[in-house]
């Protein structure tokens, strides 16, 4: 008598398999093997709160808690999961005018910023591991400045 079975042997197993129509898919690719296979929504749903979460936390940590002038005049345009890992990509907007040498100033500094900016997302989460963070930068949004912004 066997009391305690197995029960993933009850589902059939999770497939990739794509419906493909000659039209639609060139050769024999697999949207699966390109893409990777599509999150739950409870997943999705998940990782867009923990965005929100950290995207919130940055934008108070950036603007009123660190005193480098370089670091606190970049503007946050958003967090976004990266796929397949557990890291966050963090892009920020840099002023407007700012060259090469500017930005390669930033990304130093903000790598020695990172273990305190982890730091403040762990304070303000509420999950079991921190996710690391990358960095990305992006030149100024055309048409956009920040006083603009605090004007309106």
């Amino acid at each position: 008598m066997n009391r305690h079975r197995d029960r993933r042997r009850r589902h059939a197993p999770a497939t990739t398999a794509y419906p493909r129509s000659p039209s639609s898919l060139p050769g024999d690719v697999d949207p699966a093997a390109l893409f990777g296979a599509a999150l739950p929504a409870q997943a999705r749903r998940k990782l867009d709160q923990l965005s929100r979460q950290v995207e919130e936390r940055l934008a108070l940590v950036l603007v009123g808690e660190i005193d480098d002038p370089h670091v606190s005049s970049l503007t946050l345009l958003g967090v976004e999961p990266e796929p397949g890992s557990g890291n966050l990509v963090v892009v920020l907007a840099l002023p407007a005018g700012a060259g090469g040498g500017e930005a390669q100033l930033v990304m130093r500094r903000l790598d020695a910023l990172r273990p305190y900016l982890r730091a403040e997302i762990a304070g303000a989460i509420h999950r079991k591991r921190t996710p690391n963070l990358v960095f990305r930068l992006v030149p100024a949004p055309l048409g956009r400045d920040r006083d603009e912004e605090v004007e309106r």
